[in-house]
């Protein structure tokens, strides 16, 4: 389907009036708002109308829209009044700094919400539009005439590694993105898609938002808050109303492995779930597998795991494959093996190159992961020093490559992906990925133990080295309550045995903190750049009190 997101909205609105596409859930599973074709397509022309008469066409504004129909009529509204939306979430430290990166020109929001919005926000002249107030008053929609080179919005990296970047996707790149995902997942009318993401994060959007309407398919949304709090609710959905379509990161299936009891299963059915979607960040065949196995006595399929890969930069999705296979790269340097993430549609190439020189290496060896697409962004927004070391940065056989930052190799002309390049942690001659020690923590420490950890490498002078952060579950008053009472010093030395173990190298130095303490991004990620700062500062002075 060729055009831009606005000939696609218009175009459903015509052909699938009155069929649901959208569904809110409560916390109960029961339907609480449904939008039909028409009614996306209504409500967004009416407040695009509001929009224009505000001047924002051609100008960024910020979507801070709670999980629900609010974002959904926002967002097309933004579309198809010209003006170039940015999804964003909740109101939090930084959030002035994104106003100002993105050089925002107004802030779409609720009533309710925009009381909490920062201050210096509402005082610096950026106009705050109300969706659920402002009614039209008369103003005449005028469809603006662009083309699918045109921006249709800003997506902003979820920042785990860095600062979060604002990357320009044109119509065209979402367009190719989804025509890609449709093929993939050969999706069509007939299925139903459940998703618990948030609309700010691209696995959200994209496959979430876009793509139902897209393939014309019925999607089902449940507040992210609801799932991460009980994460049966995304079964429970999936059973209920017959879910084929859903997915998520690999922390999600983990979560669901380990949270949900075998009396919260009864009644339920997952056996039309036939594309199990895994991505966005290191796949561990062990969370994978405890999900398969617990979850078969309600109808799950192994066969319908989908590992795929992806990044905002490139929309959203590059490759992909139904099934779980795992392999090692040709340097084994004590690496675990990968999952294979399958090979990208005919139009996308993906070739790994050597990090310092940019030139491709051989098959099964390791090397920076680049891609060539239609649906590769332009740029970052506001940030051409950042663009040019990232966008059309690589030529080869007559094509321009988007470099990811992230390792791995390519066997048999499929992806395998062993993590990114600022997660690498040299020892010994050795590059041991950061993900890979997390995944031998959590394996060997209960859940009721530690809820997160991370490791990394410092370089300062008196305490530079290999560092594993070990963030505390929360309380437990079941069969776990004996382990989470552990002294910090016990359990640092338990996690030392795991590293050594599973690396043969020792920690530097392994703390443990609190609950809840680990800064997360939007989509639930470890804030990576962010912890060093942390061990340096908060845990230094904490030892030095003692």
């Amino acid at each position: 389907m060729d055009g831009t997101l606005l000939d696609l909205l218009e175009n459903r609105a015509v052909i699938d009036a009155n069929r649901p596409v959208y569904s809110f859930l409560d916390r109960n599973s029961k339907i609480i708002s449904t939008l039909s074709f028409r009614d996306v397509y209504e409500q967004a022309i009416m407040f695009a109308a509001v929009l224009q008469s505000k001047q924002c066409v051609g100008r960024p504004v910020l979507l801070y829209c709670p999980h629900g129909p609010t974002f959904i009529v926002a967002f097309f509204a933004c579309i198809a009044a010209g003006a170039w939306p940015v999804p964003i979430t909740r109101a939090r430290n930084g959030l002035d700094r994104l106003i100002s990166a993105c050089n925002a020109f107004a802030v779409v929001t609720t009533s309710r919400r925009a009381g909490i919005l920062p201050a210096a926000m509402t005082s610096s002249g950026v106009q705050v539009l109300l969706i659920d107030e402002i009614r039209s008053r008369g103003e005449i929609y005028k469809r603006p005439a662009f083309s699918g080179s045109d921006t249709a919005f800003i997506q902003y990296t979820s920042g785990s590694t860095s600062s979060p970047k604002g990357i320009v996707i044109s119509h065209d790149n979402v367009m190719h993105n989804a025509a890609q995902i449709q093929k993939a997942f050969t999706c069509n009318e007939n299925d139903i898609g459940v998703s618990w993401l948030p609309f700010h994060h691209d696995m959200g959007l994209i496959g979430h938002v876009i793509e139902p309407l897209y393939a014309g398919l019925h999607n089902y949304f449940i507040s992210p808050v609801d799932f991460l709090a009980n994460p049966v609710r995304w079964l429970r959905a999936m059973s209920q109303f017959g879910g084929t379509l859903s997915g998520g990161p690999d922390f999600a299936f983990e979560l669901a492995a380990a949270r949900i009891s075998e009396h919260e299963l009864a009644d339920l059915s997952l056996k039309k779930w036939r594309l199990a979607y895994c991505g966005a960040e290191k796949i561990r065949p062990e969370s994978l597998r405890k999900f398969a196995q617990k979850f078969s006595t309600i109808a799950f399929e192994p066969t319908s795991f989908f590992p795929c890969y992806g990044l905002a930069e490139s929309t959203l999705f590059v490759s992909g494959q139904h099934g779980i296979s795992i392999q090692s790269p040709v340097q084994a340097e004590n690496i675990s093996a990968s999952v294979c993430l399958g090979r990208p549609e005919p139009d996308t190439s993906i070739i790994i190159v050597n990090r310092n020189t940019g030139r491709k290496v051989a098959e099964g060896e390791i090397g920076e992961v680049c891609i060539s697409s239609p649906s590769v962004a332009s740029s970052y927004y506001g940030d051409s020093v950042a663009s040019r070391k990232t966008f059309n940065r690589i030529r080869e056989y007559g094509k321009y490559y988007c470099r990811t930052g992230d390792r791995g190799f390519i066997r048999n002309r499929k992806l395998f992906l062993l993590g990114r390049y600022k997660t690498v942690i040299k020892r010994r001659g050795r590059s041991i990925h950061a993900e890979d020690i997390e995944a031998e923590m959590k394996r060997e420490l209960s859940a009721q133990i530690i809820s997160r950890c991370v490791a990394f490498e410092t370089n300062e002078p008196d305490s530079g080295g290999l560092v594993v952060i070990l963030e505390r579950a929360k309380k437990s008053t079941t069969k776990g309550e004996c382990e989470n009472s552990l002294s910090d010093q016990k359990l640092a030395s338990r996690a030392t045995a795991v590293v050594v173990a599973a690396i043969d190298v020792v920690p530097d130095d392994v703390c443990v903190l609190p609950a809840n303490t680990l800064p997360l991004t939007s989509s639930g990620k470890i804030r990576r750049h962010l912890c060093p700062d942390i061990y340096l500062t908060r845990v230094k002075q904490v030892r030095r009190k003692r």
